[in-house]
């Protein structure tokens, strides 16, 4: 069984896109991991409603904290706020080194494509450039993705093998030549795009799907409810869009904001009316560091991985993570797009809910129903949303220790298919990257 998972683990190693995908991530990784660091020093440190804000009444004695939030939002926005275009660029670029085309030129071309998909023409001031900027970001990850392997594409079919070493000014021009065909047909498959994009922003179609399934998710609670609208927020994720309750706000749930009126005007928690909803199941014990509960993941690494790479990866991304700002783990794992892990990043957050409901309907722990400031620690939401119930943060951690153990299986396997991959690797002559 061991040495079949081994195998299978292998085989979606080898596949092209996988590993342009792979390649892809960790170049954008620097750039994600910055954005983390800046997005947790802006809601979390630097604003008064965040959580080691408000600990530390950041408002009270430092002057210029919003004029400092603003620069590290821009920092965000500058790194991990365009993530989407650096992907399109660099898929791009690893797509066509994977089929020995220009890949300087496709990069380029990578670039210049899903700008032109992602340009808004503006009826106002014609001087502008406007752009989708919810497009450039790690919402339209995948559509990065996408266009940037697809550019690669284009250049394997339209264009000929490239050969490295014509660096010369002649040679580099005639290089270029060669490339207009396919950067033409590029240029032109974007305009389409562009247009068929127009369209459906103009109509709505996204912004309506999009805001019909989160206000079923604010609308509807109980058990079945939660954990089906959960499964959809977790696959999402995992594909690198947003869910219904990635954006989910706690003066937006309806049921949330029905216990806390009942728990202010009978001073209890126990018999409150709605006792399983988001917050009380999801946002309490299902999204413990993050979507995925990735914070059991990332001490599961520590226990048992070897790699270097793998061990810098989660001590460099733990500290965001436990502020739930696990994009930078997401993407230099990589957790997105990857089958191997997707079964665990499902399973772990429902069994903590499932495990969680049983504890809420036995009595054995409150439910949290008071409202928790942003980028609050996942292990800490349940109990400051119970007002300091210590046997709900002892229940908590007991959950993440349940998902340490439940992510170990696959850090282990993780090892084991790297150690393979390196194996067949020493075999074929090739350098080991990841030491």
């Amino acid at each position: 069984m061991e040495q079949r998972i081994i195998a299978l683990g292998l085989r979606i190693r080898k596949w092209s896109f996988f590993r342009i995908i792979q390649r892809t991530f960790a170049v954008l990784f620097p750039f994600i991991l910055l954005g983390s660091f800046a997005q947790v020093i802006e809601f979390s440190l630097l604003h008064p409603d965040g959580y080691l804000g408000n600990l530390i009444l950041i408002d009270k004695w430092l002057p210029h904290y919003r004029a400092a939030n603003q620069l590290f939002g821009s920092v965000y926005m500058l790194t991990a706020g365009v993530i989407a275009l650096l992907a399109a660029g660099t898929s791009a670029k690893y797509t066509a080194r994977f089929f020995k085309r220009d890949e300087q030129l496709a990069s380029l071309t990578g670039f210049l494509v899903f700008l032109a998909i992602c340009y808004q023409r503006s009826l106002g001031n014609s001087s502008q450039f406007n752009f989708r900027l919810d497009l450039l970001g790690f919402s339209g990850l995948i559509l990065g993705l996408a266009v940037g392997y697809g550019v690669g594409l284009v250049f394997k079919y339209l264009s000929k093998q490239a050969n490295k070493k014509a660096e010369h000014g002649q040679e580099l021009l005639a290089r270029s030549f060669k490339s207009l065909l396919p950067l033409t047909v590029a240029l032109l498959f974007a305009v389409v795009c562009n247009i068929l994009l127009g369209l459906l922003f103009k109509y709505q179609i996204f912004e309506g799907a999009g805001s019909w399934l989160q206000s079923q998710a604010t609308k509807q609670s109980g058990f079945w409810a939660v954990m089906f609208f959960a499964s959809i927020t977790l696959l999402l994720s995992w594909l690198g869009l947003s869910g219904p309750y990635t954006n989910n706000t706690f003066d937006s749930d309806q049921s949330a904001l029905k216990n806390l009126s009942y728990a202010l005007s009978h001073n209890e928690l126990a018999k409150v009316p709605e006792k399983f909803n988001a917050n009380t199941l999801y946002f309490s014990y299902g999204a413990l560091g993050g979507t995925g509960a990735t914070l059991g993941l990332i001490l599961a690494i520590f226990l048992v991985a070897k790699r270097q790479n793998t061990r810098k990866l989660a001590s460099w991304t733990v500290l965001p993570s436990m502020f739930n700002t696990n994009a930078a783990f997401m993407i230099g794992l990589p957790l997105l797009f990857n089958p191997f892990y997707l079964l665990p990043f499902l399973v772990i957050p429902l069994f903590n809910m499932v495990i969680g409901a049983l504890a809420l309907l036995s009595g054995l722990v409150p439910p949290a129903v008071y409202p928790v400031l942003m980028t609050t620690p996942g292990v800490l939401y349940a109990f400051i949303g119970t007002n300091g119930s210590w046997g709900v943060l002892i229940f908590t951690f007991g959950l993440l220790l349940c998902d340490i153990l439940l992510y170990l299986p696959f850090v282990r396997f993780a090892e084991k298919i790297a150690g393979a991959l390196d194996n067949e690797r020493k075999r074929a002559g090739e350098v080991d990257a990841d030491q």
